[in-house]
């Protein structure tokens, strides 16, 4: 599409909706939205009654929001996206290639106040345990659980180093105050946060 068309998409369990890309589905909750396109980003309506629709970052599926029923024309800032039921996010999903980012011209100067070092410190015992943490995600599994103290402790202890499992507990919360994560956050909100910065690999 170009700047200023629009189309209309979703699930559709009657066969009769007038959409320009209909989904047949019969287990997925029915959801419509409207896709507009513009220059640099993109925008979309929910069209539906009662169902939340989930915009996700097909880039990084750590990065989504969530539009209520009856939202009209969100900008959208993530080039390639998926757009599904949040009741089903698994199930049938709408990609949408969005246009290409607008960036900044070469030769503009960052603030001076900016910090410039890294938030981790990459050779340090909690950012090996962070790593450990984050490795089911950073493999690609969303639903794999993520590894006790007890299991990151045994992993990362060998000859006559050993890590016990309130060590592990210890670099955990030290790093969620790093990153500066609210008091009481879990473990899948630190991995998330982790993989979002960009602190682990």
């Amino acid at each position: 599409m170009r700047a200023g068309q629009s189309a209309s998409v979703g699930v559709c369990r009657c066969r009769a909706c007038d959409l320009s890309l209909r989904i047949d589905d019969d287990l997925t909750p029915a959801f419509t939205a409207q896709v507009t396109a513009t220059d640099g980003y993109w925008l979309v309506s929910n069209l539906s009654d009662d169902q939340p629709m989930r915009i996700m970052n097909m880039e990084d599926p750590y990065q989504y929001f969530v539009v209520e029923p009856a939202r009209q024309r969100v900008p959208v800032p993530f080039e390639l996206s998926q757009i599904g039921s949040t009741s089903a996010p698994g199930d049938s999903m709408v990609t949408v290639f969005g246009p290409e980012p607008t960036l900044l011209e070469a030769g503009v100067p960052a603030c001076s106040a900016a910090p410039t070092g890294p938030l981790l410190d990459s050779r340090a015992t909690y950012h090996r345990v962070l790593r450990e943490l984050c490795r089911p995600r950073l493999s690609g599994s969303l639903s794999a659980p993520l590894p006790t103290s007890s299991e990151i402790g045994s992993r990362l202890s060998g000859g006559r180093r050993r890590l016990s499992a309130r060590a592990v507990d210890a670099h955990i919360r030290y790093v969620s105050a790093k990153l500066e994560l609210p008091q009481g956050a879990g473990r899948e909100a630190l991995v998330a946060v982790a993989i979002r910065l960009g602190v682990v690999q």
